[in-house]
């Protein structure tokens, strides 16, 4: 049984080879994780949000809690 040489030529391109598809795989991996965990869900939430939202109605709101200060209340 005899030990395998060592590689002496190109070591450093082939471990650079290596370490960079491991790192597209890794980031790849990673943004899309982010994306689909993160992104996605709060850009639906947004647009759930903002399908529902009445300006007319979260402004009555204020002017009823008295946040409003600048602004009367007027009786209709």
């Amino acid at each position: 049984m005899s030990i395998a040489k060592p590689q002496l030529r190109r070591l450093l391109s082939s471990q650079i080879k290596r370490n960079l598809f491991f790192a597209t795989v890794l980031v790849t991996g990673l943004t899309s994780g982010f994306y689909f965990l993160r992104n996605k869900p709060r850009k639906q939430d947004y647009a759930e949000f903002y399908r529902t939202y009445d300006a007319d109605k979260a402004f009555q709101r204020m002017l009823d809690g008295g946040y409003m200060q600048c602004v009367e209340k007027r009786d209709e």
